[in-house]
């Protein structure tokens, strides 16, 4: 069983959001592996299993912990292409392209960002002329931007806790 003390200590920052070291580490263990056992999650953590049961419930309560899922991979469904489509809305289009975004079912994320575009779109598709099909989706509200994805270096993660 690990001791408290093995358990990588939290800044200030993750203390001023009400948790505590067993909290981020109840975090990084789900976030490498949702499926955990709770009786394995228990023994990492150090505490019994109702205990982290609890901690567990309160921070889906809370909204920290949003959900849980797989991660697939695209290509292995025959999505051989991810894209990022940059997107600024005429005037007066931004909620018919948001209702175009949201309705395409290739994109799978949208951010709203600051800067010359409003959104940025993550979208897998087969080939270019399913990427010419989702993009033409989009055009008719506003101006478009793509760029083809060639690796991803950093995977999505958790955030630092």
């Amino acid at each position: 069983m690990r001791e408290l003390k093995d358990i990588p200590q939290c800044g200030l920052r993750f203390e001023n959001a009400g948790l505590d070291a067993i909290d981020a580490a109840i975090l990084r263990e789900l976030a490498a592996d949702a499926r955990l056992p709770r009786a394995e999650l228990s023994r990492r953590v150090g505490l019994s299993a109702p205990s982290v049961a609890d901690r567990v419930r309160r921070l889906e309560d809370v909204g920290i912990i949003t959900g849980y899922g797989a991660r697939i991979d695209p290509a292995r469904l025959g999505y051989g292409l991810t894209i990022l489509i940059r997107a600024r809305p005429l005037p007066g289009e931004m909620h018919a392209m948001i209702e175009a975004i949201r309705e395409t079912p290739q994109i799978v994320a949208c951010d709203r960002v600051s800067g010359e575009d409003c959104f940025v779109a993550r979208a897998h598709v087969r080939d270019v002329a399913e990427m010419e099909a989702v993009i033409d989706r989009i055009v008719p509200f506003g101006a478009t931007n793509s760029s083809v994805v060639q690796s991803s270096p950093v995977p999505e993660r958790l955030v630092e806790l």
